[in-house]
């Protein structure tokens, strides 16, 4: 039982050697122990009492308790002596909260201690509650929960077959993508409970995805863009979500960036949208020329808010595409699913809006096909989309090379809205970057 000080350094590099185990003992937090398995898990314990008793309690795995932080593993050891010495039990403490902890319960510290940050949120709440707890966060049942809610099972007697049993059940009604995410929802969940102690053991490790789903390549043709904006237009859906569809194919951007914008992040008279790196799905700003087509549709939405509020007598809210209440954005989620409720099945085809099934990211998809036909190289395309693998792909581009782009950029914006004004109207031709001509 070697004792070190230990560092940062230290616990990343430590290995057991020739033995199953090893424990190391720390110099500067009394009872803080690292132990290392053979396998390269590092776990933390704190080690208390008589020789003769001693106690091991697990507080925790390395790295997901750091070492030396405000709530990481030395402050803990701290914390669990002081409360020993005040004639508390731990171990006693931990095991009572433990078998009264239920998945419900864990799935709401979850979400509001891990999920929270991320921004992506309010659908992993939704995919967990709905597919996992069957409760939403004040703990009333869901109406339309999965049949496979598995909220009341205690943390202390869960098993592989229940985290089975509630993907099982989301694959059974057809929803493969969906019972793929929550997988991935529940294995982050899992983890980070193992790594605080709630978990004993990652009862994931080793489950396979339940489905096996390949990457989209659909693409609109430019008969179907003509198609589908012209059904759009009589769509049973709200004007506000037929101009995110539509910004979603002239920008290139994502459904829920669209979405989610605020006024503070527009500069209309510029022509510049600024995704703001919270919002951003690669955690980094992102700035987007805006055509004359995707500031009419944007000038459009603003105004018609702007009259509502003050026919209802409120505030003008500061989202551009607020939801019902206006309380807060419409969700991205809110507008694949509105796009799905417009399929038709007539003679086993599926068709949406007059063309076979497609999504909003096949906008997106279609948005950057376009641009590229139109002579914009793969290059810009990346960072019109703000694709981390083009845009900081390397050192010399994270750190480095600080050109915006913005030139070439807003030069295939306008290039892309010309032609999609062409394809959609018919009207005049689209010069190519090459030379050439569309009709």
């Amino acid at each position: 039982m070697p004792k070190i000080e230990l560092t940062d350094k230290f616990c990343q590099s430590a290995k057991t050697g020739s033995v199953r185990k090893l424990d190391y003992f720390d110099t500067l937090a009394k009872g803080l122990v690292l132990r290392v398995s053979a396998g390269g898990q590092k776990s933390w314990f704190v080690v208390y009492g008589p020789s003769n008793r001693r106690q091991w309690l697990k507080i925790g795995t390395y790295p997901e308790i750091p070492l030396g932080t405000e709530k990481g593993a030395r402050q803990r050891a701290k914390d669990t002596r002081a409360n020993v010495q005040g004639g508390g039990d731990p171990i006693a403490a931990k095991k009572a909260y433990v078998a009264s902890m239920t998945v419900f319960d864990l799935v709401e510290s979850y979400i509001a201690r891990r999920a929270a940050s991320r921004r992506s949120v309010d659908e992993i709440a939704r995919r967990l509650r709905k597919n996992v707890s069957g409760y939403d966060a004040d703990r009333n049942k869901i109406v339309k929960a999965s049949l496979g809610c598995i909220g009341d099972v205690k943390l202390s007697e869960l098993h592989r077959r229940d985290i089975t049993k509630a993907i099982d059940a989301v694959k059974d009604r057809g929803a493969g993508v969906e019972a793929n995410r929550v997988f991935e929802d529940v294995r982050a969940m899992i983890r980070w409970g193992r790594g605080r102690g709630d978990l004993d053991s990652n009862l994931t490790e080793g489950m396979a995805r339940p489905t096996e789903t390949g990457e989209r390549d659909r693409v609109l043709t430019a008969d179907e863009m003509k198609t589908m904006w012209a059904a759009l237009a009589e769509a049973n859906i709200r004007e506000s979500t037929r101009r995110i569809l539509r910004l979603c194919l002239i920008t290139g951007q994502r459904v829920g960036e669209i979405a989610g914008i605020v006024h503070s992040e527009l500069d209309m008279v510029g022509g510049r949208w600024t995704i703001p790196a919270k919002r951003a799905k690669n955690g980094r700003e992102h700035v987007v020329p805006l055509s004359e087509m995707a500031i009419k549709i944007l000038g459009d939405q603003i105004a018609d808010v702007i009259a509502l509020s003050g026919r209802k007598g409120r505030g003008i809210p500061p989202f551009v595409f607020p939801g019902p209440g206006a309380v807060a954005a419409v969700t991205g989620a809110s507008v694949p699913k509105a796009v799905k409720r417009e399929q038709i099945i007539k003679r086993g085809a599926a068709t949406i809006l007059g063309i076979a099934p497609w999504t909003p990211h096949d906008l997106r998809r279609s948005a950057a096909t376009g641009m590229e036909e139109v002579g914009i190289s793969p290059f810009v395309v990346g960072h019109v989309l703000n694709h981390v693998s083009v845009t900081k792909s390397n050192v010399t581009s994270r750190v480095y090379a600080r050109y915006d782009y913005m030139r070439e950029k807003r030069e295939a914006l306008n290039l892309w809205a010309d032609r999609l004004a062409n394809i959609i109207e018919g009207s005049g031709k689209v010069q190519h970057l090459g030379g050439e001509e569309f009709a």
